[in-house]
């Protein structure tokens, strides 16, 4: 095959050694385009990446994408913007890439300049919901042609919208199999004489296998050497959430059958030459699945290509590839049936072989080192159409938040500052201060920092020290629902109640852990949650903004309750009433004063309109929200000089000089609120211009961050900095770099997180 030039032909997927489906195909798709192109066409593969350590990828993989880390999205587009790649193909699966529904894909997309063919593995009939739909339509809009590899995927791509121009039907590919006798290759396993079925892939509980082996039950009398082997690993991601609970179930239910010597477990990934040995061995391939929506299936198509008598329920993919003759399909969740499909296929060998040829020559077509020239096609056509392609494409402004110019978060100062109870409120410069024991302010704060750093990051360390902030906080916890603030290094309660504010936050941060913290914790927490509920509506002012935070997160795990969509309304219309009794044409505020941590009033009226949907909350978001930018941005930063005369509406006094981290961080908070119901690049400025002054943009040009410990300064002063980096600091100035890297796909695609 000639090309016009030297180019390059990029993939992005999962790739082998890590253990999956998409891994496979996408080291084999690699490998089969490698060859069919003209060897000056380099073909490399960018991988994702799942665990921190990564793998021992082969030197096609040039470079690996960490799920969970947007800003190895951005520099992997940058990357291939560089690269002389003519085309990206893409393996789409949702879960392989970070974000709700994969959204970080996105950060990528928009940064990419060359032209993108999908591999859609998964094609739903309907979406799961507007957040899913949202994503999957951005994937479409900026993806040049989209290939399936299943027909009925393209019924239902076009019932969705999509242009039926842009999708190209290719099959899953496979290996050149050959329609040999099984009894050799059944010799190397020791299976000599025996009838042999097989069902293969990661064992999840939508396999179904135990059908299979309630088949095997009715078969064993009738033919004693029929023995059933089950070959692969559990899931990796089942691993995590169930352990080996289903092997085991199905060990349980094969030893309670009498079935210890005709059904085999083999636990093991095992790579491509061992599988085709297996499938050769075999006379029965069983594919009993759950769910009908499976719209493509790599082993399904191995068994076909390999010519051997397929039993299958009827997935989207079953029924396409085994119509007219080429194998069986039973219903779901049906053992009898099973067993019927292979007993009268063993009564009948002309049957049975005139099966196994038809399926064999029908996987003719699917064979990699066809496949592989489909796909060299589809990228030659748009490539010839590369440069009016690039020229039609938005050019689009840098993003006003790149990862890239933002510190990495780190927790190494704030685990500094945790001991085995909690986290200490001060600090003298980066060593903990334990003269000042622990707040349920700070220990509030770390819950939601933490509860947000593992949500996107899977760091296991914040989910350590997630379990210490939240076990205190049910410490404070007093029986009537209220919250003691402060504890000595005893351990003991210093005063009986803490402050509304401290009320607020506690509530702020169960209400998160509800609504985004790891499930379990989250079930846990609410128990807290609904005994402090009766104590809302008697907070003060930024109580109150707090404590609807806390609603608004509780009403994203459990949007239909009705009880706490009421009592956020009241909250909400109580922080109104005190901004319309305060406020006057030229002083939109809910004070007569600016105090600390402004942002988290107008925030709270953000998220009850989008809650209720009300426009006095909006109006009242927006007027606040100028005013308050308006009175903290001077001259291209953040201002935050609380001895300036303007900060007062009616006596004109001052105070001492500081600027405190936590007025930055709830101005970050404030720009993530407002940009999500408006859509208002504004607001996204004022998270880079706030988070900037962490970094030194800002009056005395002094940073307050630390990048060394990932702490934070206590505040900038008169003479500089205040060198101290206790909790409330540290856990602001994370919290901000959070919603920074939060924001920075969201400013693509717009999906809330």
């Amino acid at each position: 095959m000639s090309h016009e030039k030297k180019r390059a032909i990029a993939f992005l997927g999962n790739h082998l050694p890590r253990k999956c489906g998409i891994a496979t195909f996408t080291t084999d798709i690699c490998a089969a385009v490698s060859e069919a192109v003209d060897p000056s066409v380099d073909v490399f593969t960018i991988a994702m990446t799942d665990i921190p350590e990564g793998y021992e990828y082969p030197e096609i993989v040039k470079l690996d994408i960490q799920d969970q880390k947007v800003s190895d999205y951005e520099k992997a587009a940058d990357f291939l913007n560089s690269s002389g790649v003519g085309t990206l193909c893409i393996q789409h699966e949702y879960g392989i890439f970070g974000g709700k529904w994969g959204e970080y894909l996105h950060v990528f997309l928009r940064k990419l300049k060359i032209p993108v063919v999908t591999v859609l593995h998964t094609v739903l009939e309907k979406a799961y919901d507007e957040a899913q739909e949202k994503v999957f339509d951005e994937l479409v809009q900026r993806s040049d042609k989209l290939i399936v590899m299943s027909k009925r995927a393209i019924e239902l791509l076009v019932n969705a919208g999509v242009v039926r121009d842009k999708i190209v039907y290719v099959p899953h590919g496979i290996p050149d199999f050959t329609l040999i006798d099984p009894k050799k290759a059944k010799e190397k396993f020791d299976l000599a004489g025996k009838t042999v079925a097989l069902s293969f892939g990661l064992l999840r509980t939508n396999k179904g296998i135990e059908y299979a082996i309630e088949a095997m039950g009715e078969l064993a009398a009738k033919y004693p050497d029929l023995v059933y082997i089950i070959l692969g690993a559990t899931h990796p991601g089942v691993i995590k959430k169930q352990g080996e609970k289903y092997r085991h179930s199905l060990m349980r239910q094969a030893e309670k059958l009498g079935l210890q010597d005709q059904v085999f477990f083999h636990n093991r990934f095992i790579e491509l030459d061992e599988l085709s040995e297996y499938i050769s061995a075999s006379d029965f391939y069983i594919v009993p699945y759950l769910t009908r929506e499976q719209i493509t299936s790599g082993t399904l198509c191995y068994a076909v290509g390999a010519g051997k008598a397929v039993i299958s329920t009827p997935s989207w993919a079953a029924e396409e590839l085994l119509a007219d003759g080429r194998g069986v399909i039973v219903p779901f969740e049906d053992g009898d049936a099973i067993a019927t499909g292979i007993d009268n296929l063993m009564q009948d060998h002309s049957a049975l072989e005139k099966m196994k040829n038809k399926a064999h020559e029908y996987g003719r077509h699917m064979v990699w080192k066809e496949v592989a020239k489909e796909y060299v096609r589809i990228f030659d056509e748009i490539h010839k159409k590369r440069s009016s392609i690039v020229l039609k494409r938005k050019q689009e402004e840098d993003p006003i938040l790149s990862i890239d110019s933002f510190p990495v978060p780190k927790l190494d100062h704030i685990r500094t500052l945790t001991d085995d109870f909690a986290i200490l409120q001060h600090a003298k410069y980066t060593i903990p201060d334990y003269g000042h024991g622990y707040s349920v302010n700070d220990n509030a704060r770390g819950i939601v920092v933490m509860s947000k750093a593992y949500r996107i990051t899977k760091n296991k360390e914040a989910l350590t020290l997630l379990k210490k902030y939240l076990s205190f906080i049910f410490y404070a916890q007093r029986k009537d629902g209220l919250f003691r603030n402060f504890y000595d290094v005893a351990r003991k309660p210093l005063g009986e109640l803490g402050s509304d504010d401290c009320q607020g936050r506690a509530f702020w941060a169960l209400g998160y852990v509800i609504g985004y913290g790891p499930p379990h914790f989250g079930a846990i927490a609410k128990k807290a949650f609904d005994m402090f509920l009766p104590h809302v509506l008697k907070l003060n002012l930024r109580g109150t903004a707090y404590a609807i935070l806390g609603l608004y997160y509780y009403l994203e795990h459990f949007p239909g309750d009705e009880e706490i969509l009421s009592l956020l309304d009241a909250a909400a219309g109580k922080i109104l009433k005190i901004y319309k009794d305060n406020s006057r044409p030229d002083w939109q505020w809910f004070e007569d004063k600016l105090g600390y941590a402004n942002g988290v009033l107008p925030s709270a009226l953000w998220v009850a309109f989008n809650l209720l949907g009300k426009e006095e909350y909006k109006e009242a978001a927006e007027r606040t929200s100028e005013f308050l930018i308006d009175k903290s941005v001077r001259h291209g930063h953040l201002a935050l000089n609380m001895h300036r005369e303007d900060l007062y509406r009616k006596e004109k006094r001052k105070t001492d000089f500081e600027q405190r981290p936590i007025d930055a961080s709830w101005l970050v908070e404030l720009g993530k609120f407002a940009y999500r119901y408006t859509d208002d690049d504004k607001y996204l400025k004022l998270m880079k211009i706030s988070f900037d002054w962490f970094l030194g943009f800002n009056d005395v040009k002094v940073s307050a961050y630390d990048r060394i410990s990932g702490g934070c300064y206590d505040g900038l002063n008169a003479k500089g900095v205040n060198l101290n980096q206790g909790a409330e600091s540290t856990l602001s100035a994370v919290l901000s770099l959070l919603s920074i890297t939060e924001m920075a796909y969201q400013q693509f695609v717009g999906i809330q997180a």
